[in-house]
């Protein structure tokens, strides 16, 4: 049975070093489902420009590009101003428009996702009612918070599309509450997902030297919270002696540069820059280290935390963001607002200070069974499971 996805978030010929989390999701259940992807780019055009009228709901949301990437994904690129500004418009056109592709390629199929609520679910919702035929939604957290605050004009329309979804996949519990507590508690079938990691082994927790590990590409350094990063390494050198900081991550020279300066500017901690680590290895290194921190501005989920914690390694993570809601109960999870460096410093200290009791709860918590939720088998099965719920809506 074919399932329709609708994402701004799958790598495709316009932008092939889009993150991987949906596409990993969806090869993980090819063998269940029949997933055919319309993956969207936008490109920015001025409202004035385009103007008001060929904007409505019955034209084309500026210009729509189509490339047959293979035979079980479209990818399209349409012009619309950035902002929200006509975001409504510009996604029943583009509904328009791949319902009417679903219908010359006469896929004839039980489902259509939208795999963020604030922008592809407008459209998943509008296909849905065109073919008859039920939706589900993804909420990846940041992208839908920033978006549904600016566009607060939609929200009756998102409390819509968020109520009559036949089935709902949150990436993390923050995010489900989020809407929930904007649009009232869902009645219908909610199915926690977390995003699929690169590597999910579990690696037992091991006393380690007084090293903290983080990990991120170099470009991301400012939405990194890399100075705070810094300024909390310093803090800890201060405290512990042979202390270091290991930062993983790739970058071009301008990056790295920048990055280094930030380093050099630490008045006591010992900060390297090893460069990028392959996909096999990072779990070895966090699995060697005392624990990883990571204090973003903005994550919707962070896959990198739970390698992490799989890899037998506490976390320092940013509250309100990233894993949060999902270890409430677990001191080897510690959630630090991003722009309180006390919090920050406090708790990097912590992963030394308290090494082996946040590690020895963390092994207990791995010898469970509960990190199998975590894991590509589980998630695979949840989702899979989820999906067929929501096509039997249909029938």
């Amino acid at each position: 049975m074919t399932i329709i996805h609708i994402s701004t978030d799958y790598p495709d010929s316009f932008n092939p070093d889009k993150t991987s989390a949906i596409k990993n999701l969806l090869d993980a259940t090819a063998s269940k489902h029949d997933h055919f992807v319309y993956s969207l780019n936008r490109t920015d055009i001025s409202p004035i420009k385009v103007g008001l009228g060929k904007l409505l709901p019955s034209r084309v949301a500026g210009k729509i590009e189509s490339l047959s990437d293979n035979p079980k994904m479209i990818s399209l690129s349409y012009e619309a101003p950035s902002r929200g500004i006509f975001l409504k418009s510009s996604m029943i056109a583009l509904a328009d428009h791949i319902a009417g592709d679903i219908a010359r390629r006469n896929l004839r199929p039980k489902l259509v996702q939208g795999h963020k609520i604030s922008m592809e679910g407008i459209i998943a919702y509008h296909v849905a009612q065109k073919l008859g035929i039920p939706y589900a939604l993804s909420i990846q957290g940041n992208s839908d918070r920033s978006i549904l605050n600016v566009r607060r004009d939609l929200w009756p329309l998102y409390r819509r599309i968020f109520h009559e979804a036949a089935v709902v996949f949150p990436f993390t519990p923050w995010a489900l509450a989020y809407l929930e507590q904007r649009f009232g508690k869902r009645k219908g079938e909610t199915v926690l997902l977390p995003c699929i990691t690169r590597q999910d082994k579990i690696l037992a927790p091991a006393m380690a030297e007084n090293r903290i590990v983080s990990a991120f590409n170099l470009k991301h350094w400012r939405l990194k919270n890399l100075p705070a990063l810094i300024r909390g390494a310093d803090y800890v050198a201060g405290k512990v002696d042979d202390f270091s900081l290991d930062i993983f991550g790739g970058g071009d020279a301008a990056d790295v540069a920048i990055v280094q300066s930030w380093a050099a500017s630490a008045d006591h901690a010992t900060i390297r820059l090893p460069g990028a680590v392959a996909s096999a290895q990072i779990q070895r290194e966090m699995n060697k280290a005392a624990g990883f921190t990571m204090v973003s501005h903005k994550e919707s989920y962070g896959m990198v935390f739970v390698e992490a914690l799989l890899a037998g390694c506490p976390v320092v993570y940013p509250a309100n963001a990233a894993i949060d809601g999902y270890f409430d109960d677990h001191d080897f999870a510690i959630p630090v607002p991003a722009k309180n460096q006390t919090a920050i410093n406090e708790a990097m200290l912590r992963l030394l200070r308290d090494q082996q009791q946040l590690k020895s709860a963390l092994a207990r918590w791995q010898q469970s069974g509960e990190a199998a939720f975590f894991q590509k088998r589980q998630i695979a099965a949840s989702y899979a499971k989820g999906l067929k719920a929501a096509i039997g809506r249909g029938k």
